[in-house]
């Protein structure tokens, strides 16, 4: 074997012209691959990190049915025993509770239809829902105040300080009324929440509801990246353990956020078949001129009795060496341009831009992946076997009495 190497390195150097420029195509093709994938997993793990981190979390825990049809009457009771199932279910998850309603909000001459959320001001979690834009959050105790998002304390023309009327339907039957203080405007983490939700403290939304003690949602928190969910929603649901309660991943709560992240990788697919194409030609063509130079050199070994393997073997290896300085070169520059770029802020460009309601990131970390790197590793090895395997046949099946004439 080190022998075949030996060769196999002497014969790609033969025409260093035609290798180098072999070289340069693949590595090209590699370092685009490795790229193009970080980059775009890397905005895929960041969005999935804003919605996970955000108003959905890694699951949700409702009443049957709830999604489907949301009603203020489809309550989890006892929360909080169903909460500390579902931490003791997966060690490290986190819960937190919400009331979630809809209602109008009205100031002075001005009102507006509104989401009227119920959050736990001292949760962690909750606590990452909002960024406060002017004002303070939402205080420790439940009292009549709250935060607004900011598109509808600029539609509503209210800040902190103002006054804001919340009408809605109680789960009873009566009307729903009451008058809180402004007490902070934020950011909610999408245009969308920006523009219609109204922050209460849970207990405060309870009470407005007659809820008594039972919510809407558990958001639970999962210690695993956004998109290996399988495990944990299995020990979820085992833990929910109650046929009027159900549990939705992410995925299932916006399942037009996965469809298109999973059509982007498809397309991307594509653009590595295309690459996968055009480099294949280019070792095809190296490949066939080289074996065409050598004709007289393999009758030779055919004649002295090499076998037709052999020679279909050194010819396929010299592909892949060059196939392995390819990927190594491109995976190198990949890693050059990915780490010496670092940061890549969008925030100019994306603005607060959503996408299927869900916050595009506008500061992304670059890193070559290692799932980048064996997808690169993979296209390269296809594209040396198709670019040289023609050759290694045709080289193989030389005659040896007529091969051995060839000038």
């Amino acid at each position: 074997m080190a022998m075949l190497l030996r060769f196999a390195w002497r014969n790609i150097w033969r025409n260093r012209r035609r290798t180098v420029i072999t070289l340069l195509a693949l590595s090209f093709g590699v370092m685009a691959i490795v790229t193009m994938h970080s980059f775009r997993e890397a905005a895929n793990a960041a969005m999935f990190r804003n919605i996970t981190a955000g108003l959905v979390g890694h699951a949700q825990v409702s009443a049957r049915g709830y999604h489907d049809s949301p009603e203020t009457s489809q309550v989890v009771k006892q929360p909080a025993a169903v909460a500390a199932r579902l931490r003791a279910a997966v060690p490290g998850a986190t819960t937190e509770q919400r009331v979630l309603g809809g209602g109008l909000a009205g100031a002075g001459e001005a009102a507006s239809p509104v989401t009227i959320l119920g959050i736990q001001p001292d949760n962690p979690g909750a606590a990452g829902l909002l960024q406060i834009q002017a004002g303070r959050s939402l205080g420790s105790a439940a009292g009549n105040e709250v935060v607004i998002g900011t598109g509808l304390a600029t539609e509503l023309g209210v800040g902190p300080g103002d006054e804001l009327v919340l009408v809605g339907q109680a789960t009873d039957g009566s009307l729903a009324n009451d008058r809180y203080t402004v007490v902070g405007t934020a950011d909610a983490g999408s245009h969308e929440a920006n523009a219609t939700t109204v922050f209460l403290h849970l207990e405060a939304s309870q009470s407005f509801f007659v809820l008594g003690d039972a919510v809407h949602l558990i958001v639970v928190r999962l210690p695993v990246e956004a998109e290996a969910l399988a495990r944990p929603l299995a020990s979820l649901r085992e833990a929910a353990g109650l046929d009027d309660l159900e549990v939705l991943g992410w995925t299932e709560i916006l399942p037009e956020l996965e469809s298109a992240t999973n059509a982007k990788r498809q397309n991307s697919r594509v653009l590595d078949f295309i690459v996968f194409l055009i480099v294949a030609l280019g070792v095809l063509n190296t490949m066939t001129m080289s074996t065409f130079e050598r004709t007289r050199e393999f009758g030779m070994l055919a004649s002295l009795g090499t076998r037709r393997r052999r020679i279909l073997g050194m010819v396929l290896l010299e592909a892949l060496l060059q196939g392995a300085l390819g990927f190594f070169i491109g995976t190198g520059l990949a890693a050059v341009v990915l780490y010496g770029i670092g940061t890549v802020d969008l925030s100019s460009v994306v603005g607060d831009a959503d996408v299927l309601g869900a916050r595009l990131s506008g500061a992304i970390e670059l890193a070559v992946l290692p799932e980048a790197v064996r997808g690169a590793a993979v296209v390269t090895v296809l594209t040396m076997i198709a670019g040289g395997v023609l050759p290694a046949v045709r080289a193989s099946r030389l005659k040896p009495v007529e091969a051995t004439r060839y000038v």
